[in-house]
């Protein structure tokens, strides 16, 4: 298994003094610092106002890349959250163009999910989220999908699988978002590989896309101390970070923004521009917004619009791209919103202009 990696933290105390050196701008609320490209501050003090809030945004334009970040820097880590399912989607690709295994097969053939409803279904159903499962808790079987921090324990591989082949599903298979699926999805493909998922995935999307400080958090010693202190929404309390688990390929993954630029590079035109999990395969409840392998795209008069966002109870990221044109946007947050759209579509306008 290969080493993770772990970013080191900046101390506070050494931003403040390089903030007040450089010139780097305060507040609002004034205990915040602001650094980066103004355009996007302006943006930023509208937005986020919070004493607690830590962001990182950034917009690429061509060869073109602006940054900016709030009671942060370029180290910060963050939760990816859910949006970790998009990176799982572009190892199926890779999976697939290598005949590991095949969009059509059922995930009973590398799981042992026994004589289960789950077992029959496909890696399409899954990847596409039209899989029919319904939300089990994410946190342990049996348990509390929303518990308290001091009870949260991370669900072992076997107790993934027998929570899932104890689930019903849904003959009619419509769209729905629950974690379970990626999940289902990695440890397939890692099982069909003989693979351990972190080190395939770290191999066959992190490094070709050049992803150098991504972070699977497996165990709670994989957690970074470059994380950033995660923040519930409604209440904005500081919540533990705990280990993803068997939920790994679809939760577990901690970036910097210099990840997600390397992301969007990567998508837009780089080592993953051509990957099969970018093309809509499937509808979604949005208007004309199609799905790939978790990768959604929606069709505009100004060209396809391909998006990412993700959500932890502690963070949240989205990001938004024109590969045509050369631009995206991109927003890591330090609170726990579920629907992280609206930040991004608006840096994305900035460029746009």
């Amino acid at each position: 298994m290969a080493t993770r990696r772990v970013a080191h933290p900046r101390i506070v105390l050494v931003i403040a003094a390089v903030a007040a050196m450089t010139g780097c701008l305060y507040g609002p609320p004034y205990d915040q610092i602001l650094t980066g490209d103004e355009e996007l501050l302006e943006y930023a003090r509208e937005t986020f106002t919070d004493a607690g809030d830590r962001v990182a945004m950034a917009v690429i334009d061509g060869d073109e890349v602006r940054t900016a970040f709030v009671s942060a820097d370029s180290s910060t880590m963050f939760e990816l959250g859910s949006a970790t399912r998009l990176l799982t989607g572009l190892l199926l690709a890779d999976a697939i163009e290598r005949r590991e295994v095949a969009l059509d097969d059922e995930v009973g053939r590398y799981l042992p999910l026994g004589e289960s409803p789950a077992a029959e279904l496909t890696l399409r159903a899954l990847a596409t989220q039209h899989s029919g499962l319904p939300v089990p808790p994410r946190w342990r079987a049996g348990g509390s999908s929303s518990p308290e921090p001091d009870e949260q324990t991370s669900v072992e591989l076997e107790e993934l699988l027998e929570l899932v082949a104890s689930l019903p599903v849904d003959d009619e298979q419509r769209y729905d978002f629950n974690d379970v699926q990626a999940a289902l999805v990695g440890h397939a493909v890692a099982e069909a590989t003989s693979r351990d998922f972190a080190d395939l995935l770290e191999e066959r999307v992190l490094e070709p896309i050049g992803m150098d400080d991504t972070v699977l958090a497996e165990s709670a010693d994989d957690i970074p101390e470059a994380l950033a202190q995660g923040r519930t929404d409604v209440t904005k309390e500081a919540v533990e970070s705990t280990d993803a688990g068997a939920y790994t390929p679809a939760v577990g993954a901690i970036v910097t923004l210099d990840d997600m630029i390397a992301l969007a590079r990567g998508v837009m035109s780089g080592a993953m521009s051509d990957s099969a999990a970018l093309r809509p395969i499937a509808d979604t409840p949005w208007a004309s917004e199609g799905i790939g392998y978790f990768w959604e795209r929606e069709p505009r008069p100004e060209g396809d619009l391909t998006s990412l966002f993700g959500w932890s109870e502690g963070f949240c990221a989205a990001m938004v791209a024109y590969a045509d044109d050369g631009q995206a946007a991109m927003v890591l947050r330090n609170l726990g919103e579920t629907y992280p759209w609206d930040e991004a579509v608006a840096l994305l306008e900035i460029v746009r202009e």
